[in-house]
């Protein structure tokens, strides 16, 4: 299937059974890819889109007020698809090795601060996912008004021996601007743009990788353990999984608990329904069996993670009926 039918070319690769996604299974082709990272209201990847028919074009964001923008400019284009998650998650979990031709980030906020040293974009690590996921001799693209980001930019990528420096310019012409681009340039600010080519190809370890599965657990259970659950913090290495709320149906035959977890810096919301089983023929009135069904919520879909699969166990060690 090369398209998913939502409104404004949006994917959601948390629906998908496999990951990294077949990304020529989602255009339709085996079109060169290009990435955006935060595409804000979508002008930039839209001009791209429209200039390079031949190109398929992927967006990351967070703001689901820049999805809208965006979703309302390339809809239709069936050479843009939309994401809507944590670039550092999402470029690592949905492209596999050597799939990407370039990679571009338009003034991207630095985040300087030491307390927002977990929102930042251009880590090491950032730069290991790129050079897995570009393909030999592909680029990364930084366009910045903040010339020390960009300095530092080049420094912390070529530290390893990953990537090295192919364009250094300030305020280029660059054949498709932004509009914050086009506001700087006519008030005199600065532009700096920095490009950097992969030098080396190195292998990463992704959370997922593989058949996407629906984890979920049986067991009888104590239904008097349900209010110890609420505020409950597991952890275990880079897994944190945190029991927010439980909410019992009017029915008592099924609950649903409200958790965070954590994966390293990856972090969702999310619910598990713990449901009685029924006991009977198909197509047959059953009965309730002392069996409950703990698995994850489909309103809330979230990625099937490490933290996500071992909350439902974690869920159930507590409930279980000993």
């Amino acid at each position: 299937m090369s398209y998913e039918g939502t409104y404004g070319n949006e994917i959601r690769p948390a629906n998908h059974d496999y990951l990294p996604l077949k990304w020529s299974e989602v255009f339709g082709n085996e079109n060169p890819i290009i990435v955006e990272i935060g595409f804000g209201g979508g002008e930039y990847l839209e001009n791209c889109a429209r200039s390079h028919p031949e190109k398929n074009f992927v967006g990351f964001e967070v703001s689901v007020t820049s999805m809208k923008k965006a979703q309302n400019r390339v809809n239709g284009l069936n050479n843009v698809r939309l994401v809507i998650t944590d670039a550092r998650f999402g470029m690592r979990e949905f492209f596999g090795p050597k799939t990407l031709e370039k990679v571009v980030m338009n003034f991207p906020i630095p985040w300087d601060k030491h307390s927002q040293e977990r929102r930042r974009v251009i880590v090491p690590e950032f730069f290991s996912t790129l050079a897995n996921v570009l393909c030999d001799g592909g680029t990364f693209e930084l366009t910045t008004d903040v010339e020390w980001y960009a300095k530092q930019t080049i420094d912390t990528a070529i530290s390893n021996g990953l990537f090295e420096v192919s364009g250094y310019a300030e305020n280029p012409d660059r054949e498709i601007k932004t509009r914050y681009e086009q506001k700087w340039m006519k008030y005199g600010r600065n532009i700096y743009a920095v490009t950097l080519k992969k030098a080396k190809h190195v292998e990463v370890d992704r959370l997922i990788g593989g058949i996407h599965e629906m984890p979920h657990a049986k067991c009888e259970i104590d239904e008097g353990k349900f209010n110890s659950l609420v505020g409950k913090v597991f952890k275990e290495d880079t897994k944190v999984v945190v029991v927010k709320n439980v909410y019992r149906s009017e029915s008592d035959s099924s609950y649903i608990v409200k958790l965070i977890a954590s994966d390293g810096d990856f972090q969702q919301h999310y619910y598990l329904t713990v449901q009685r089983e029924m006991e009977g023929m198909k197509g047959m009135e059953g009965t309730e069996s002392d069996v409950w069904l703990i698995k994850l919520d489909s309103a809330s879909n979230p990625y099937r993670t490490p933290a996500v699969k071992w909350s439902v166990q974690m869920i159930a060690d507590v409930l279980r009926r000993q």
